[in-house]
């Protein structure tokens, strides 16, 4: 539970030349709500625990709590957005593993994707191990009563780091792999079962545990450009029929012609619930003919104007 925001970046490779593709993440830094116990990764604006294991949410506004940030239970970690995640690869007296998941638009299948990912070991622990990676999926991996590792194999594993003891600094894991499908979900933590895993000792250490904050950081894509002033777009949006926020979609002058332009809004699983390359519609709420869910959705945007293609991705929240 050691860091401060999460970005994930994905770059695909393409001989002769590069060019790249992003993918990020839901910030650290928003919550549903401010964290004050352990187990509450849920709290963090777009992630859940995808296990029975009790991976944790830290952020500063729960200063002076178990969860607070740089001071928490597992000990301090510095953040420049104030806020990260946790959670255990090893326990010394039982197989436990925690885990953390989120979702996003779908990846473009045969694209090689490197995703950067930053932890730090917890201070409180008494033993490091290797085994970290990161699973994506096409369907939210939901294994409430699942205590031990996940039984699948992850796309990047980030095992050939070693066993990884730094209590101060934050660690640069990076990986790469080819998207085989449309994954839409990705799972992190560590995978391997405990007669897989390697571990150590370090110097300390005062709980019987392996405990990692987990932080994310991406290289930006610049030629995504996100310009929410020229190009904005409502957070949040009342769908209640009384003719007021009714509708989400592009809020700029209604009269402006794009050269193209489109708009999908996906929910916490990865699924679109909505899609439209016309600037002037916009999604009423509605999925599959039945009222979608009160909650946080994520929505992305591009349009082209003049020959030039702006990107946009953000948070909407319905209100019932």
């Amino acid at each position: 539970m050691k860091y401060s925001f999460v970005i994930f970046t994905l770059l695909f490779l393409s001989a002769p030349f590069k060019i790249s593709a992003q993918i990020a993440t839901p910030s650290f830094v928003n919550y549903v709500y401010c964290p004050n116990n352990f187990s509450q990764t849920d709290a963090c604006n777009g992630w859940r625990q995808p296990t029975a294991g009790t991976s944790d949410y830290f952020n500063a506004c729960a200063t002076g709590t178990s969860v607070g940030v740089p001071d928490n239970y597992f000990g301090q970690q510095s953040s420049d957005q104030n806020a990260y995640t946790g959670l255990a690869t090893f326990l010394s007296i039982a197989e436990g593993r925690e885990y953390i998941g989120t979702s996003f638009p779908p990846l473009n299948k045969g694209q090689t994707y490197t995703m950067s990912m930053k932890v730090s070991l917890a201070d409180s622990s008494k033993y490091a191990t290797n085994g970290l990676g990161i699973f994506f999926s096409t369907y939210p991996v939901d294994l409430q009563s699942t205590y031990g590792a996940i039984p699948v194999t992850p796309q990047i594993d980030y095992s050939s780091y070693g066993v990884i003891t730094d209590k101060v600094n934050w660690v640069t894991l990076t990986g790469s792999f080819v998207a085989d499908s449309a994954y839409t979900n990705l799972v992190i933590g560590c995978f391997k079962n405990d007669a897989d895993i390697t571990y150590s000792e370090v110097v300390g250490g005062s709980y019987d545990y392996s405990y990692y904050y987990i932080g994310e950081i991406g290289v930006q894509d610049s030629t995504i450009v996100r310009d929410t002033v020229k190009y904005p777009f409502p957070n949040a949006f009342t769908p209640n029929g009384d003719g007021t926020n009714d509708i989400f979609g592009f809020a700029g002058d209604p009269l402006t012609v794009f050269d193209d332009f489109s708009l999908s809004v996906f929910n916490r699983w990865g699924e679109r619930v909505f899609w439209t390359n016309y600037s002037s519609a916009g999604w009423n709420g509605m999925y599959k003919n039945v009222p979608a869910a009160q909650g946080v959705y994520v929505y992305t945007a591009q349009i082209t104007e003049h020959g030039k293609t702006t990107s946009l991705k953000g948070n909407v929240t319905l209100i019932r």
